[in-house]
């Protein structure tokens, strides 16, 4: 019939030169022309366990309200994450997280909590760009961490001396006050020399808070819900 494209014709039970009866097997495979009213056929490969990231001009990055959300192999741009100007350090910064639920393990005990979260947590590694600027911040807050921490283990040694000389208890409130400092300390400078801190983490996909919204203006919003 005109208008359509002819194909070779075989009569019953022959097959094209080359090809042998196999069963389970297309015998006009190779050699014949494609079926112009067959569907597209996906490719045959194996499906991600996550979306793939589309392409874009910063591919593998992404926006969720104040959130970035990237995929832990994805390069991060020479743009600085906090003040959203020419990157021009690099800092390595490995990153944890487990669901907050995890927690409340602790309520049946120490060691059931810290096995849970060893292995229940997820751990990614990015390289940070930071202009100079951030960098030298985050240098100084470290220091200033250090000293007060060193200053707060030298009250309690204080404390622990005084009130074994003297025999007055109440220098152990010198102890308590260091050890509460401490504390303080250790939790504020996390925060502080951390600047950025994951919100939630799956094995592909990592949500950062703490990133400068113009930078995150740049990106487009994340598509999926995962």
């Amino acid at each position: 019939m005109a208008g359509y494209p002819q194909f070779p014709q075989y009569p019953t039970g022959q097959y094209p030169a080359g090809q042998g009866q196999q069963p389970g097997k297309n015998p006009f495979a190779d050699g014949m022309p494609p079926n112009p009213y067959l569907a597209p056929q996906p490719a045959k490969y194996a499906a991600p366990s996550a979306p793939a990231p589309p392409p874009g001009k910063y591919p593998g990055l992404w926006r969720e309200g104040n959130i970035l959300v990237m995929h832990k192999l994805a390069p991060l741009p020479d743009i600085c994450l906090l003040s959203n100007q020419p990157a021009e350090r690099r800092l390595k910064k490995k990153l944890q997280w487990h669901h907050p639920a995890i927690a409340l393990s602790i309520l049946a005990g120490v060691l059931i909590y810290v096995v849970l979260a060893m292995i229940l947590t997820k751990r990614a590694t990015i390289q940070m760009p930071l202009t100079q600027d951030w960098y030298d911040r985050r240098q100084r807050r470290l220091m200033f961490a250090w000293g007060v921490g060193l200053a707060c283990i030298a009250l309690m040694v204080i404390g622990i001396v005084l009130t074994a000389q003297t025999d007055h208890p109440e220098y152990l409130l010198l102890v308590l006050a260091g050890f509460i400092g401490g504390l303080i300390t250790l939790i504020a400078g996390q925060a502080l020399i951390g600047l950025v801190a994951p919100k939630r983490m799956t094995d592909e996909y990592i949500w950062l808070k703490g990133v400068n919204p113009a930078f995150l203006d740049r990106l487009e919003v994340w598509p999926y819900r995962i």
